[in-house]
């Protein structure tokens, strides 16, 4: 193990750590040049890490290599985080260091001493398997702990890791949207990890999912959210001077990828992209306005209802065409003195109305429309705004109990 320098040499803000050093180790393993390499950014300056991509590209087990080259120079112990408890349990993980086995990375790393991990305690631990799978000698300390959101009070309150440097937050953005609170729980965790040190480095993983997601909005980075593409690294810094290296990584081309997508994924569902590499976000498809010939065939009943998700604006304009009633939802840049904004976040204006405003009033027509299917939509990104508008809107209601 290598002798622990701290950053002023001061043990409260952590572990100087010799990234070049564990960049040479990390190139030891030799690991695929295909698959993500988790040492692009400048640790030094940059406390998170966001890497986005489509399945199968090493986003979860390239971070755990890096875990286990810290653990090996400086004893760190990694975090390994999922958004809920099932996620966690030894079934769910059963098979998180499968690849890492399959190419011989623990013995690499451990200069032979371990040739296999085991998982008891919501900890990982090395050990030694016989030619049948039985633990013939176990490592007495861990080198990952996991949890979830949930456990966030639990752990203020009993948790304490002088060495947690390096946290993965796997799979961050959820395919059945964002969680009530989600964000406070995951800083609460990082926090009790943290403490006062400088040093620790943050994975936050995902397949890239859902472009309306309210991480984006909680970590700041929505305008670039919406505008990286494949293959694009952006270097941000909020307002508030926090560094975040937001990478959406290259799509896989090779010859084997598109054999597999020709035989098994060949439909045009955009809501594949996760899988297919095909496009940067998996985008669900919405019915769109229907394209009127003349502006006769329907007719503007209300105009005055917005809506704010996520950083952005949407126009709710009630019309009547030859088939009803129906709401005609497209993106708006700006409001005026008579509008009417629906949000989920601070009241902070007479013109604002929150969730889903009072029963009783003409909002009702919108959300009896929004369950008949009624709404249509200039493009899809304003469909998955609006989807992620009811969902967290509801989240907040369920759990304020209104």
């Amino acid at each position: 193990m290598q002798e622990v320098k701290y950053i002023d040499d001061d043990k409260e803000k952590g572990i100087l750590y010799d990234w070049d050093l564990i960049r040479r180790e990390y190139k030891k393993l030799k690991c695929p040049k295909r698959v993500y390499n988790p040492l692009k950014a400048d640790f030094d300056l940059f406390g998170y890490v966001l890497a986005m991509s489509e399945r199968s590209e090493g986003k979860t087990t390239n971070p755990l290599l890096v875990v286990m080259i810290m653990n090996k120079i400086y004893g760190t112990i990694g975090h390994y985080i999922r958004n809920r408890p099932d996620m966690i349990t030894p079934k769910s993980l059963k098979d998180l260091f499968k690849t890492i086995l399959e190419y011989h990375y623990i013995e690499k790393i451990t200069d032979g001493q371990y040739n296999n991990v085991y998982y008891y305690g919501k900890r990982w631990y090395y050990c030694n398997t016989d030619e049948t799978g039985r633990i013939t000698e176990k490592c007495p300390e861990h080198f990952m702990f996991c949890c979830s959101l949930p456990e966030s009070d639990y752990l203020k309150s009993s948790y304490n890791c002088p060495k947690g440097d390096l946290i993965i937050f796997d799979e961050f953005i959820m395919t059945d949207g964002y969680g009530y609170s989600d964000f406070i729980h995951f800083s609460d965790i990082c926090k009790t990890i943290i403490r006062d040190r400088i040093c620790p480095v943050i994975f936050m993983l995902s397949n890239s999912v859902d472009v309306s997601s309210p991480w984006f909005d909680e970590l700041c980075i929505r305008d670039e959210a919406n505008t990286i593409q494949q293959g694009e690294t952006r270097q941000i810094v909020t307002s508030e001077g926090t560094h975040i290296y937001f990478e959406m990584l290259e799509k896989n081309t090779s010859e084997i990828r598109q054999q597999v997508n020709t035989r098994f994924w060949g439909f045009p569902n955009p809501k594949l992209a996760a899988i297919t590499g095909k496009g940067t976000w998996a985008v669900e498809s919405y019915p769109h306005i229907r394209p009127y010939k003349d502006d006769d065939e329907y007719q503007i009943i209300q105009n005055r209802l917005f809506v704010r998700q996520s950083g952005k604006l949407l126009k709710l304009q009630l019309i009547r065409d030859d088939t009803g009633f129906a709401v005609h939802v497209m993106p708006a840049t700006r409001t005026y003195k008579d509008s009417v904004i629906l949000t989920h976040g601070d009241i902070t204006s007479k013109q604002e109305i929150f969730g889903f405003g009072a029963k009783g009033t003409v909002l009702d027509v919108y959300w009896r429309l929004y369950r008949a299917n009624r709404f249509y939509y200039a493009t899809n990104i304003d469909g998955a705004l609006m989807r992620a508008y009811i969902k967290q809107t509801t989240d907040i209601c369920r759990n304020r109990g209104m």
